[in-house]
């Protein structure tokens, strides 16, 4: 995995997970401030290991250290609801 697919993997993976904090603000309660939180994606071992590791590596003194275990990620789908689509002539 290159650092370009690393990184656009992680930026999908956080985006998702902030979005799933928005709508679980009890989870986002549970994560102590100034926490290190590791995605571990369980159907992505590279992407897992990879993340462990920059953890380790990035681990400040004391730090609280969260690890947000993720089965999947479901395909994304629209949120519109009932669009039209008008075609001009």
């Amino acid at each position: 995995m290159t650092d370009q697919e690393l990184f656009t993997k992680n930026l999908k993976l956080s985006t998702e997970f902030d979005l799933y904090l928005l709508e679980h603000p009890e989870v986002a309660e549970q994560i102590p401030e100034n926490a290190l939180v590791v995605l571990l994606p369980e159907d992505d071992q590279e992407l897992c290991e990879r993340n462990l590791a920059l953890a380790r590596a990035r681990r400040e003194s004391r730090q609280a250290v969260v690890y947000v275990r993720i089965e999947k990620v479901a395909p994304p789908r629209s949120r519109l609801v009932k669009p039209r689509v008008e075609v001009a002539a």
